[in-house]
């Protein structure tokens, strides 16, 4: 199994994980509430070393449900790396889950960049996330579009910034 499917597997698992450590977390700290303990962290859980930054940027709809779009940020073997998840919200009391994770196979592959957190502006037709990166190799920069529809859908655009000299 590759690196990058069982990243996957992990980041499917993970909200569930999380939702179940959260649980265990905030049923420790009602009962040492009862016990007239308090527990200022309860509902705080610790997230894997490899993933650096975690953030939920647009919200979503169709007619199978909503949610919305959350892109994680991993810092393994040097560059960051960056998986786009479509989270479904639950309904009627069901749980919360990733319905779909998406690695950006081309920042690895083809351009091996240090990345900023992509910043995301909502259209009516998807979810632009505009990040600047910088090649771990040549140092050369970039900017960098995501355009991010249905789940598993996402369009990669990049733009070589000039180089600048002193």
């Amino acid at each position: 199994m590759t690196l990058a499917r069982v990243i996957t597997v992990l980041l499917l698992f993970w909200p569930m994980a999380a939702a179940v450590k959260a649980a265990d977390v905030t049923a420790n700290a009602e009962s040492a509430a009862e016990e007239g303990e308090t527990w200022p962290f309860a509902g705080v859980y610790k997230m894997p070393v490899w993933i650096d930054q975690v953030q939920r940027v647009c919200p979503w709809k169709s007619d199978a449900g909503e949610g919305y779009i959350r892109v994680v940020r991993t810092n393994f073997k040097g560059p960051h790396g960056i998986y786009l998840q479509w989270i479904r919200k639950g309904i009627a009391g069901s749980e919360t889950q990733a319905i779909s994770t998406v690695w950006v196979k081309e920042l690895e592959e083809q351009y091996q960049v240090r990345l900023q957190m992509p910043q995301p502006e909502l259209s009516s037709a998807a979810c632009h996330l505009t990040a600047l990166a910088e090649s771990i190799i040549t140092d050369r920069r970039y900017k960098m579009e995501f355009i991010v529809k249905g789940p598993g859908d996402y369009q990669l655009l990049v733009t070589s910034m000039l180089q600048g000299g002193l």
